[in-house]
Order: structure tokens, then C-alpha cells, then sequence
């Protein structure tokens, strides 16, 4: 088999990170094993044989230096483009923690406070109303018991949702068209306010648009386009070259196709307007904090391996370690859980911006108390271990997020660590 070459003796180096020494298949290194580790190629190919995915890549960092990475299949299954280590990926919601990253280094310089009122900062969230059931007349709507703070986003419970058609708060969401790429977030922001909120802020925690309402913060907190500011504030301290809102013409080749998948369909290609035009710099204008960015494995790698050590990489602190405590602590108030979402959450709380794990034995497997992390649209993920000092991280293309992959990646990861 090929890929027991590599693998987990790669003398590949991200940038920054150093390789793992020790390259005896048999002996393992970073306190893996080398054979247990290749175990992770054949549960991919197995994947990718049932045609759920069209290609996958596998990153696993311990102790800061690359311990395995290995991309198998297609960045474009019709093309028969293999997927390579410079390829770009949509990472949906795992911009969520990069705008939390935002936040929290404003934080530190004193320009918000967690319970400061998001109204301070975008007026018209002042006096919101929360959602009361239905009335002969429609919707019936109450006062709200206290205003919406920036916690409330960070954690995810302020009252907004991300719509759909099932409420009649649902429906409002779809009518006022919130995600048009023609906008601004300033005018996503004011689109919003006029929208009722759920639930009471801080009663329940339900996913939504919170962080694109944080990314708008940023802007009038900075003064500046929230890509612009996470350029200069993140992505080129990091050195994360690839990753941003916009792909550059000159990079669209590398660009991986995006799929959907059904059961007994297969995978098909998510047409072009959703897939590339929303990337191109002047075909949208929405820098949506909450799933906008691109990146690539490299690049997400030096992110969260910037968490991992505590706010900083090769000399370069964005947050101090406190700060990156307080993220990865579990933020929901008193008697809020998660949703189970068909186990993913179980035994998880919410830090800000990412899933914390409270109790191991109530999740879907192998993890320790305090691991933290998130994933994607497309089913990418990312988790840090800080028990461990471990890092994991798949980047794919494949829509709806798909649980089975990351239980059978962090299944075969942690089976690999023997010290």
C-alpha cells in the first residue's frame, strides 16, 4: 500500500511546524505508532469507494510538529483532479471560531466587554421583541427581558436562529433575504433588527446568524471591512496565505469542487453561483463571519495550532492564553444544552464560538474533557486536544455535514497514540 510510505513519518513541514522525528514504520513517533496511524488510509479509500465523498485530506499535529497528512481522491471527481496540499476548501462555519479569534483580541484591548449590549454598537438592536406564539391576528410578540449582548452571540444564545420555513419567525428570515450577496453586513445587521428574536436572550442555545452580527462589531469596533481586518490582524501574522473571503482569479484552479450527497443519488456538484461566483472578489459583498471564509489544510492547521499553544505561533500571540482559556471553557448559562443533532452534541458544551467536550463518555468516541473545536457546512473539522496536545483536521467537500467521517477520524487517531 502507497500510502504507509509517508506517512506518519512525513518530511513534510507546514510551515512553522516542525516534522516528527523518528520515521521507523515500526516504532511510531509524538507518541504514535506508525502502524496504527496507517489504519487512516484505508478507512478513507473505504469512504471514498462508497461514494459519499469525493476526496478527503487527513492532518493530525502533536506537540506542534505534523505527526500525518495525507489528501486521497478528487478535488474534482469529472475532471479526475486530484486533491493536493495547496488545494482550497470552503470552510463554512469553521469561520465561526476565526471571528470569535476577532472578537476576543478586541477584548483584550479593552474595546468591548462581553456583557456590553450589542445595541452600543449597532443602535437598532435596542428594544428587540421575542417571539410569543401565535394569536388570531399572527404573531404575538413580548418585550424582551434584558438586551442581547455580545456574550449572547459568542455563545450562541441571543435569540436568533438561521431561519428556515418551519416558525413564523422562520419565514421572516426567508423574506427579508438576510444572506444576499449583494449586501453589507451593516445592512444584514439592520435587516436583522427587524426580526424578533426566538427566546429570550441567554434562555436556549440555537445556531445562527450571531457571528455574522460579531463580524459587523468588528467592523465598527476596527473601523475597518472585516476582511480587512482579520488580513492584518490574523491571516498575515499567521502567515495564512490562502485563506480569506475571496479567491484570487489566479488561484480558482485550486479551488475544490463542492458537492452534495443523497443516499442512493450520490454526489453531485453544487452549481456554480453558490460554489465559485460568491468567492470571486466583486461577486459578493456579504463577509459573512459566520460561514464565508476559505482556507487551506496548511492554513487552518497554523490556526489551530495558534489555539492549541495558547494564543501563539512561531513568536507571533494574537490572544494571551487566559483569553483562549475563556474560549474554550464552557459559556452556556445554568440548564441550556446543546441539541443532541443525532449524538454529535452529546457530553459537549459551548465555549465561544466552538463545542467544548465536558464528559467523553457521552460522546460519539474516543476525545478527552476539554477538547474543543468545530466543523463545516461541508464536512470539514477541526478539534484541539489540550490533554493530549493534539491537533486534527479534515478538509472535504461534501454536503450535508457528514458525523461518521469525524468519528472514524478521531476514531483512528487516538486508537494511533500509544504514550
Amino acid at each position: 500500500m502507497k500510502r504507509l510510505a509517508f506517512l506518519c513519518a512525513l518530511a513534510f513541514v507546514l510551515p512553522g511546524l516542525a516534522p516528527v522525528q523518528g520515521h521507523e514504520p515500526q516504532g511510531g513517533s509524538n507518541g504514535f505508532s506508525a502502524e496504527r496511524l496507517a489504519r487512516i488510509a484505508p478507512a478513507m479509500t473505504q469512504l471514498l469507494a462508497g461514494g459519499k465523498f469525493p476526496g478527503i485530506s487527513v492532518t493530525v499535529a502533536r506537540h506542534g510538529r505534523v505527526a500525518y497528512q495525507e489528501e486521497f481522491g478528487f478535488a474534482d471527481l469529472d475532471k479526475k483532479a486530484p486533491l493536493k496540499r495547496d488545494t482550497i476548501y470552503r470552510v463554512y462555519s469553521m469561520s465561526k471560531p476565526v471571528t470569535g479569534v476577532a472578537v476576543m483580541m478586541l477584548l483584550e484591548e479593552g474595546r468591548l466587554r462581553l456583557d456590553d449590549p450589542v445595541s452600543d454598537y449597532i443602535p437598532c438592536f435596542k428594544g428587540l421583541q421575542v417571539f410569543d406564539g401565535d394569536g388570531p391576528e399572527g404573531m404575538k410578540l413580548a418585550e424582551a427581558t434584558r438586551e442581547v449582548t455580545v456574550r449572547d452571540l459568542l455563545r450562541h444564545t441571543s435569540g436568533f436562529s438561521y431561519g428556515g420555513t418551519g416558525s413564523p419567525v422562520g419565514r421572516l428570515y426567508q423574506s427579508k433575504d438576510l444572506f444576499d450577496p449583494t449586501t453589507t453586513l451593516g445592512q444584514m445587521a439592520e435587516k436583522c433588527c427587524a426580526i424578533p428574536l426566538g427566546f429570550q436572550p441567554g434562555t436556549k442555545w440555537e445556531y445562527g446568524i450571531s457571528m455574522d452580527i460579531l463580524g459587523r462589531i468588528v467592523e465598527v469596533i476596527s473601523g475597518q471591512a472585516l476582511d480587512a481586518f482579520m488580513q492584518e490582524r490574523i491571516f498575515g501574522p499567521l502567515q495564512m496565505a490562502d485563506t480569506g473571503f475571496f479567491v484570487p482569479d489566479e488561484k480558482l484552479p485550486r479551488l475544490a469542487t463542492c458537492y452534495t450527497y443523497a443516499p442512493g443519488k450520490g454526489l453531485s456538484a453544487l452549481p456554480a453561483e453558490r460554489a465559485v461566483e460568491r468567492y470571486r472578489r466583486g461577486g459578493n459583498r456579504l463577509l459573512s463571519g459566520g460561514g464565508g471564509l476559505v482556507s487551506t489544510a496548511a492554513d487552518y492547521l497554523r490556526f489551530a495550532t495558534m489555539l492549541a499553544r495558547g494564543g501563539e505561533l512561531d513568536g507571533v500571540r494574537l490572544l494571551g492564553p487566559r483569553t483562549v482559556a475563556l474560549m474554550r471553557s464552557n459559556q452556556l448559562p445554568p440548564g441550556v444544552q446543546l441539541p443532541s443533532w443525532g449524538g454529535k452534541n452529546d457530553g459537549n458544551g459551548y465555549g465561544f464560538t466552538m463545542s467544548v467536550t465536558l464528559d467523553p463518555a457521552r460522546t460519539t468516541g474516543y476525545g478527552s474533557a476539554g477538547d474543543f473545536g468545530w466543523d463545516g457546512a461541508a464536512s470539514t473539522f477541526f478539534r484541539v486536544d489540550p490533554a493530549e496536545d493534539l491537533v486534527v483536521l479534515v478538509m472535504t467537500q461534501r454536503m450535508p455535514c457528514d458525523l461518521e467521517i469525524q468519528v472514524k477520524v478521531k476514531s483512528l487517531v487516538y486508537q494511533a497514540l500509544l504514550e
